[in-house]
């Protein structure tokens, strides 16, 4: 069972670079921010939360790509592979359109929460120009995801290392101005920052697919054409629950930080400390599924159903015995981490009792998160879709709501009540989502309909 745990390793740690990196560009904007005051860096935080869930979204669809290339990949079949590649490239197009339509109202959503005034103009501004990196970062997610579905992914690492470099250098003549030729955006100048790295990142991550032997050889058979309707309403189909189903979850997490901003500043700024920290962490086991979900597509594609399940189980073991570090490094270095962030005493006190709360859930997310990409391997999205809804918004928030805000069952407990429905969330998903797994595994035959 243990067998796959070494090439799994191999193929995420690359993309755990990548996908930190690309992350940690946003978590750098949270930092920078900071320097200037503590309502830019909440104004950015909250911001985050509707960024996060609307990034995640767009990756989550295009990320049907990766069982679907790996599927080609692993049939040597260049000519189907080439076809998917260009439909996703319209799925991200469609994909973009669709999520920047969205972000348009997202300065109406903040008013709407009746946040501090300058809360609003600030975080509204930063999400305006973190908007214009959106077609960068689905066009990204194409390349990325054929990169991985053939095993290339240290390239793309080292690009996304230089990308992050350089948006710290850009985020601080952003936020201060550059002499009298750049004037000073404060905290919102981070998106300037980032959407212009996105852009040269992009660049590089397509002069390194066409350039590679195996990209380059992979795409043998590629051409860039008009969208095929049977071929990308496959993609849209298989594609959109998965983007539903991740962006549920960091709307969860969006949902919950917009919560607690109304109850001010301090909560606010606590919470965007303890979500970036497990953020962070979330990267791993997100890193694994992806690596677990391109494995065991090229081993369907190889025929191989067997060595598909083993794939999967080696994963969970690696996402269990990480989930545990996680809990315990949470818990002990939680008092020396916050005060990177700030030196107040009540967001201090506030951030101790949520990332106790955060270590807890270690263990659920991690198992819902390779077990929800063992299914995306299997194509298998639109039922996970449900299970996710079901565990998240009719169950999770809604007790998170009632504890935190009404005496229904106990005295109202604040704003940490809300991370104790997160608990609640992800504990539900992996329960529902491991039921799914063992009996989709009875099934006579598991492998992409395609």
């Amino acid at each position: 069972m243990l067998q796959f745990i070494r090439p799994i390793f191999k193929l995420a740690w690359p993309i755990f670079i990548t996908q930190s990196i690309q992350t940690l560009m946003v978590t750098v904007d949270l930092l920078m921010s900071a320097q200037v005051s503590e309502a830019d860096m909440a104004a950015v935080g909250t911001s985050l939360s509707i960024w996060h869930p609307a990034y995640f979204f767009c990756m989550g669809v295009i990320m049907v790509l990766a069982p679907v290339l790996s599927h080609a990949y692993g049939e040597s079949n260049y000519k189907k592979l080439g076809q998917y590649f260009n439909q996703g490239l319209w799925l991200a197009i469609i994909t973009c359109v669709f999520t920047l339509f969205i972000l348009a109202f997202s300065k109406d959503f903040l008013a709407i929460l009746n946040l501090e005034p300058k809360l609003q103009s600030i975080g509204s501004e930063y999400l305006f120009y973190l908007s214009f990196g959106l077609p960068f970062v689905c066009l990204i997610s194409c390349f990325r995801f054929l990169n991985e579905a053939v095993g290339q992914t240290k390239p793309l690492m080292i690009l996304s290392v230089l990308a992050m470099l350089l948006n710290i250098p850009l985020n601080w003549i952003f936020i201060y101005g550059f002499l009298d030729i750049i004037p000073a955006f404060g905290g919102a100048g981070c998106g300037i920052a980032t959407s212009i790295s996105t852009g040269l990142l992009l660049l590089g991550f397509i002069c390194v697919t066409f350039i590679r032997p195996l990209t380059k050889q992979a795409l043998s058979e590629f051409r860039l054409s008009w969208p095929v309707f049977s071929e990308l309403s496959y993609l849209i189909k298989i594609g959109i629950p998965i983007g539903f189903t991740i962006f549920m979850e960091l709307a969860l997490f969006g949902a919950v930080a917009l919560a607690i901003a109304t109850h001010g500043t301090y909560p606010a700024a606590a919470h965007q400390i303890a979500l970036n920290v497990t953020t962070n962490f979330y990267m791993v086991p997100l890193s694994l599924g992806m690596a677990t979900t391109v494995l065991i597509g090229q081993k369907l594609g190889q025929k191989q159903t067997i060595q598909a399940k083993k794939v999967a189980q080696s994963g969970m073991v690696m996402c269990i015995a990480f989930a545990l570090f996680s809990c315990t490094t949470i818990m002990l270095s939680r008092s020396w981490v916050i005060p990177l962030f700030s030196d107040s005493l009540p967001v201090f006190t506030i951030a101790m009792s949520l990332l106790f709360w955060a270590a807890l859930f270690q263990m659920s997310d991690g198992i819902q998160t390779i077990i929800a990409a063992s299914l995306r391997g299997y194509a298998d999205t639109q039922k996970p879709m449900l299970l996710v809804l079901l565990s998240y918004w009719l169950i999770g928030f809604p007790m998170g709501y009632i504890l935190a805000e009404t005496n229904l069952i106990i005295s109202a407990m604040g704003v940490s009540a809300y991370w104790i429905g997160l608990l609640i969330s992800l504990s539900m998903s992996a329960i529902l989502l491991t039921i799914r797994l063992l009996y989709f595994w009875r099934k006579p035959c598991a492998q992409l309909n395609q």
